[in-house]
Order: C-alpha cells, then structure tokens, then sequence
C-alpha cells in the first residue's frame, strides 16, 4: 500500500499514479530480479525536471578529483598485495552537491522527495520488505554533475539500494553500465566481488556477456542495488553535462557511509 499525504508541490513534479499502479509495480518487481536494474521513464515531470534542476544548478558544487578502489577506499594492503583487486585503483572525477547544501534551498524540493514517503513505500514493496533512508549526512542525498572532462569510475556503493532520478542527458555517451547482482555479500572480502573487478577492470577481456546497458532518459527513475551491483556513468561526449539526483536506502536503520567512503568521494562543498 503506497501512503497517501498532502498535496504539495512535489505532486506536479512526478507522476506518483505511476507507483500505484499494479502493472508497474509487477513489473519493476520482476525487471528487478532479473535484469538488476528497475526503470520508470517519465516518472519526473518537464515541470519537475525543471524545477529540480534549478535547485540544484543555485547551490555550490565540489569538484572532486580522487584516487580509489572499487570499494571507494584505498584498499587493504595488510591482508592483500598490491597487485590484488582489493587493491586495484583507478582514477575519479566528479562535480557534486551534498545533502548539507541541497538542505540550505529555499523550497527544499531534492530533500522533499527523498523523504515523502510514497517513495520509500514503492522500493519496499518492491523488494517485499522494509527499506530505511540513509542518515549519512551527505551521500543519503547528492546530485552528480558530469562532464567530458569527468570520469565516474567502475564501483561497488556502500549502502544497500540506490535510486537516481535523470534530470539532463548528455548529447552522448553516459549510458548506465553495470554488472547485475555480480557480489553475494557486502563484504570487500568477498571473492566473488574480486574476481568481477579482475574480469572487468584488469583482464579487460570478453566482457561483453557481462557488462549490461541502459540509455538513461530525462525524467527516468532508475532504482537497483548499488552493493551487489558493479557499476559506473559510462564516459559522455559534447558540452551538455549529464545531471542526475541521487537516493540512497539502507535495509539497517542507522546505516551511513564508512569514513573511507565519505572521504574519498567528498560530496559536499560545505565539507571542504
């Protein structure tokens, strides 16, 4: 049962009889489990698209350049060599805005979203049990800015599930890529997760039957587990940077990012 509230802006944002419908609720269920990726197109508004944007397009973004492993740390060298996926690096660029400044908006429209509660009551039923917001302070609500000049790197998330709204689409490349419930546990010391990091980012080879795609479209929602799921923005072309909000859920109801991850993805300018 999806909770009713109030009328508010936020209901000429997005198409929330969507969420309601039973059709759609079966079949992201099932496009969950078996592709790893759920997708609502138009589910943001023009209307939303625009004023969502706008929130986020006033509030001072952080550029972070970083170095980082696929589990957004800087490895393990106690228990692993330097030659181990555990400890593989790559390279990571990144505009962002953080929860702490999307919170300083006027109208708080981002902030408004993440917390009405017809979204979380969606993913739950969705997954057919209780999910929880994230109270990290910053990576429970961001916004992502890329750019040519930019590169989201291949990674694991720390948090449960993640949710992205795509409010600007680039004039090309920045396709979604990722390899669906590729990692059993959450754990880095998952061997399964290592060996999808050596295929993926170390063998480079034959890759093609695993690394699946999808074109986001302005006003999609885009909902998969972001911990068992290796994934990245693919590289985009032309000047138009691609913009996207992101949500993210947590089936513990304390979860926040670890200190490693806060650090190495610095999401908020009011932070730095």
């Amino acid at each position: 049962m999806i909770s009713s509230t109030s009328p508010s802006l936020l209901d000429g944002f997005v198409d929330w009889s969507i969420l309601a419908d039973p059709s759609t609720i079966e079949t992201c269920r099932q496009s969950l489990k078996d592709d790893g990726v759920m997708l609502i197109p138009n589910f943001v508004t023009p209307a939303g698209i625009t004023h969502l944007k706008e929130e986020i397009l006033s509030c001072p973004h952080n550029e972070s350049t970083q170095h980082y492993t696929p589990y957004q740390d800087q490895g393990d060298f106690e228990k692993y060599p330097a030659s181990h996926p555990r400890n593989y690096k790559l390279h990571s660029s990144a505009s962002f805005v953080g929860r702490k400044s999307l919170e300083t908006t006027t109208k708080v429209q981002c902030i408004s979203m993440y917390n009405d509660e017809r979204v979380i009551d969606f993913l739950s039923n969705i997954l057919g049990h209780k999910l929880y917001r994230s109270k990290d302070e910053n990576g429970s609500v961001y916004s992502y800015r890329i750019t040519s000049n930019h590169n989201p790197p291949w990674h694991f998330d720390e948090s449960h599930y993640t949710m992205i709204l795509y409010l600007q689409s680039s004039e090309s490349g920045g396709e979604f890529e990722y390899v669906p419930w590729c990692r059993p546990t959450r754990s880095v010391d998952d061997e399964v997760g290592h060996d999808i990091i050596n295929k993926i980012l170390i063998e480079k080879d034959n890759n093609d039957d695993l690394i699946q795609q999808v074109q986001p479209q302005d006003g999609m929602l885009l909902f998969f587990a972001g911990a068992h799921t290796f994934h990245r923005a693919a590289p985009i072309q032309g000047n138009t940077a691609r913009i996207g909000l992101v949500f993210t859920f947590s089936e513990d109801k304390v979860f926040r990012n670890s200190d490693d991850v806060k650090s190495s993805n610095q999401w908020d300018p009011a932070d730095f």
